[in-house]
């Protein structure tokens, strides 16, 4: 706080506020200090007497440069424009006509011819004229700073910026009728000044953007209502449909709107405002470092929404324009309004791919155990694999606020390198896969080995290395089942229920058909989880026609009479010719 007091004054408390001036300067310097200059200082010094003549014109001007000066950048700061008007007392020549004659002001009154002695007025005009060229030059800026829209982000940032066009040129208008402003503008006329003869048509133009300004707001209030909840509405065909139908109104009838350059402004925001209001319902915390599966359904109902928007717009704005208005042209770029979608639609599979390494790369919360001697040595290079995984994720953490932001290119940056990154990581996971399947021998460790490696199949490029590891084990049983099928066929040919061995032999085989029983329904079983494959269905097909051939065998078993021993031979042998045709797919028995 601050007092200004005359000295040697007394004050009372009837008089200390008629007497004392008192004023304020917060953290805002320059409103402070321009504050203080115009308010008090200013009317002081240019209303003084005490002024040398010699030293009078230059004081006065460099004041009224320093106010002009603080007051362009108050209305910078403010986004408003203020016209500087000096506290400079007019002189009163109202009914004279001043004009220069042998550098002199003359002041012509009723045919005398008065020299003046009091007021230099040739300096004085020169400040006046100073200060009303200032004055053109912010009205043209207010009128220039119309086709200037700055960080149009939304229909809503649209709206505020025509309501910020005509608040500003509205109180414009009522500045310039201001009659401190009017006075000035004419004795400067009165003079026949330069300075104020394109007066009249800035203040026309004024008039005409308050008009046009007003028009837009309008149509811009109506359509903002129907873009507030654009995405999150459950019928966003419907809406979106609306909102084309109003943009095709404001073309026709808008005449700034019907200017391509605009009406492309405003679909680009419209645009603009679809991705703001998707990102707004995607959990990036949640995506990338909790749940990704949920991250993955709320970006793929983004991207879904935008390829309807897209869909809606060729379906319907195209073929309608034409019939709306037959003798306008719907030229729009296309590729200006659709840049940003495209880039949030490409950003979205970017993110999607990031929770999908998730998914495959991070630690596993099941189970996972390797079978054989070295199951310890692959879960140290799976726990590896984790940790560069891990670190390559952290550096996307970094980035996280930006990610969505389609004009931050240090994100394109980060996700190339990520991406490159989990490509390391695929030929590591393949050559750990290669290297556990080059020590299996049966069906059990394969199927733990697989099953510790299901995460893995997600991956596109590791899906099918997965399935040829699996068909692997598949043709693990089918040697097992073809091992005991081949010794079943020469005990049957050996063994003979007259033979005392033969319940040997029944014990035997029991014991292999339910080993085989059982390998065979891990598999199966294992199938459920893992899917089909060929060398699975190939098996099957070749083991049900082996299962014929027992059948045939079984037929014959109750032979017991000597003499039909070489029946049942030739049962035998004929049971083995078909078994073999059906797998290599020719006779190879003699």
């Amino acid at each position: 706080m601050y007092f200004l007091r005359s000295p040697l004054h007394i004050y009372t408390p009837d008089n200390f506020f008629k007497t004392i001036l008192c004023g304020n300067i917060n953290r805002d310097k320059i409103k402070s200090i321009f504050k203080f200059l115009i308010n008090i200082y200013a009317p002081v010094a240019l209303n003084s007497k005490e002024w040398p003549k010699i030293i009078q014109n230059d004081l006065y001007l460099n004041l009224h440069d320093l106010l002009m000066i603080l007051n362009d950048r108050l209305c910078k700061s403010i986004n408003r424009t203020i016209l500087y008007v000096p506290r400079e007392r007019l002189p009163k020549l109202q009914g004279f006509r001043l004009f220069y004659e042998n550098d002199s002001v003359i002041i012509d009154e009723k045919d005398s011819i008065l020299l003046t002695q009091e007021f230099h007025i040739k300096e004085f005009i020169g400040r006046l004229e100073k200060i009303v060229r200032c004055w053109i030059k912010q009205i043209h800026t207010a009128l220039a700073s119309m086709t200037i829209r700055k960080n149009i982000e939304s229909i809503m940032d649209e709206r505020n910026h025509w309501k910020n066009v005509y608040d500003n040129l509205n109180s414009l208008n009522h500045q310039l009728s201001n009659n401190e402003v009017q006075g000035i503008i004419k004795l400067l006329r009165n003079i026949n000044s330069s300075s104020v003869e394109s007066f009249p048509m800035y203040i026309n133009k004024i008039q005409e953007a308050l008009i046009e300004s007003s028009s837009n707001l309008i149509y811009l209030n109506i359509l903002s209502e129907y873009c507030t909840n654009l995405f999150i509405s459950n019928d966003l065909e419907t809406n979106a449909t609306k909102i084309f139908l109003l943009i095709l109104v404001i073309w026709v009838e808008s005449h700034f709107y019907s200017i391509t350059n605009n009406i492309e402004s405003l679909c680009r925001a419209l645009s603009i405002q679809l991705i703001s209001q998707c990102q707004c319902c995607i959990d990036l915390e949640s995506a990338i470092k909790e749940h990704a599966e949920s991250g993955i359904h709320m970006l793929k109902k983004s991207i879904s929404t935008c390829e309807m928007y897209k869909k809606i717009y060729e379906k319907f704005v195209k073929k309608i324009a034409t019939s709306v208005s037959p003798n306008k042209i719907w030229n729009i770029d296309e590729q200006l309004i659709f840049n940003n979608i495209n880039a949030f639609i490409q950003r979205c599979h970017d993110i999607i791919e990031i929770c999908n390494a998730r998914i495959i790369f991070e630690r596993c919360t099941k189970a996972r155990t390797f079978g054989g001697a070295k199951g310890l040595e692959y879960e140290t290079c799976c726990q590896q694999i984790e940790n560069l995984f891990y670190d390559h994720l952290s550096k996307i953490i970094a980035i996280q606020e930006n990610l969505l932001n389609i004009e931050n290119t240090k994100c394109n940056i980060a996700i190339d390198k990520f991406r490159r990154a989990t490509i390391q990581l695929e030929n590591m996971i393949k050559n750990l896969i290669n290297r556990i399947f080059e020590n299996i021998k049966n069906i059990d460790e394969g199927i733990e080995a697989i099953y510790a490696l299901e995460r893995f199949k997600y991956r596109k490029s590791l899906k099918d290395l997965i399935h040829e590891k699996w068909e692997q084990v598949w043709k693990i049983l089918n040697e097992e089942i073809e091992m005991c099928n081949v010794t079943k066929i020469i005990e049957i040919g050996e063994y003979h229920p007259l033979i005392k061995s033969f319940s040997n032999y029944s014990k035997e085989r029991y014991t292999n058909k339910y080993y085989l029983k059982m390998q065979f329904t891990k598999m199966v079983n294992a199938s459920y989880w893992l899917g089909d494959c060929v060398a699975e269905r190939y098996i099957l097909g070749l083991q049900v026609s082996f299962q014929r051939f027992l059948i045939s065998c079984v037929i014959f078993e109750p032979c017991v009479s000597v003499n039909n021993i070489a029946s049942s031979y030739l049962c035998i042998s004929i049971g083995v010719v078909y078994f073999m045709k059906q797998k290599h797919g020719k006779l190879c028995a003699k």
